[in-house]
């Protein structure tokens, strides 16, 4: 794939193993950039195509999905699911399959998520944060579950949106690039995310009461030795590190809880002015 004007894609670390890490390790972001792209430049279009066929590639790899073990679509099957969701070539290095696990779609669509992230534009984040948020709320309402992956896609959604209604990293702390003298976040914008997490934290809880879930098993990269977790690290007396510090429940009560935090009952507020009542 070619990268016009020098935009070159975020390759996101692999997630680790417990609940507990993959919510700090799977929150991480790539640094963004320290100046927005310049409206109608050659970055901002490379940026703006590269995502959008990612987008269409991840929407359409939903629309093939299969569960594990399923039969795979036809060939004359494939073309016909082409031709319904508008898709005329596919995406460069993929067969056309669909998705047979949520792991693989959460997976490509965090990628895409700090790919959005290193631009450092605020006016290109928001809305496509947006999508890629319902994109995922598709996800969990239309597969098995696979609870790490959704886990860690979730919480590095929730950072993004918090830390743009913010101005700044919710965790570093640092100033985002693209707010100095401009507005941030607009109202209309704080309402959809505000629906937005509403909706998706409905979803996700009914999906687990559905209690249909997908064996994740760890990645783990080739020549990674299985101790290579513990190297350097600091090994306290009884720790026990394959056991789920986090439950599923605590997990569950903190999708998108920076965000609703962040959002606040501003939009609830009542409007400033006076209000008289009507006569009868």
């Amino acid at each position: 794939m070619s990268f016009a004007g020098g935009f070159i894609p975020y390759s996101p670390p692999p997630s680790s193993v417990t609940a507990s890490s993959t919510t700090t390790a799977a929150h991480a972001l790539p640094h963004p950039r320290s100046a927005p792209l310049r409206p109608g430049g050659t970055k901002e279009s490379a940026f703006i195509r590269h995502v959008d066929q990612r987008l269409l590639h991840i929407q359409r790899r939903f629309a093939k999905r299969s569960s594990p073990g399923a039969p795979r679509l036809a060939e004359n099957e494939r073309s016909d699911a082409d031709s319904e969701h508008g898709v005329g070539e596919r995406w460069a290095g993929a067969k056309g399959d669909g998705y047979t696990s949520m792991r693989q779609a959460c997976r490509e669509i965090s990628e895409v998520v700090d790919v959005v992230w290193v631009s450092g534009t605020p006016s290109l984040q928001v809305p496509y944060l947006i999508h890629l948020a319902l994109v995922l709320a598709d996800v969990v309402s239309g597969m098995p579950l696979s609870a790490r992956s959704l886990f860690g896609c979730l919480g590095k959604m929730d950072r993004c949106f918090a830390s743009l209604i913010q101005g700044r990293d919710v965790e570093s702390g640092e100033a985002l690039p693209g707010f100095e003298g401009r507005r941030g976040v607009s109202g209309t914008e704080k309402v959809r995310i505000r629906s937005l997490v509403e909706r998706t934290r409905v979803v996700v809880l009914e999906a687990f009461k559905k209690g249909e879930f997908d064996e994740e098993p760890r990645e783990q990269e080739e020549g990674e030795d299985e101790d290579d977790d513990m190297e350097g690290g600091l090994v306290l007396e009884g720790e026990d590190f394959d056991e789920e510090e986090d439950s599923w429940d605590m997990q569950l009560a903190r999708v998108y809880d920076r965000t609703i935090q962040e959002l606040g009952d501003a939009l609830e507020a009542p409007s400033i002015g006076v209000v008289t009542e009507r006569r009868a």
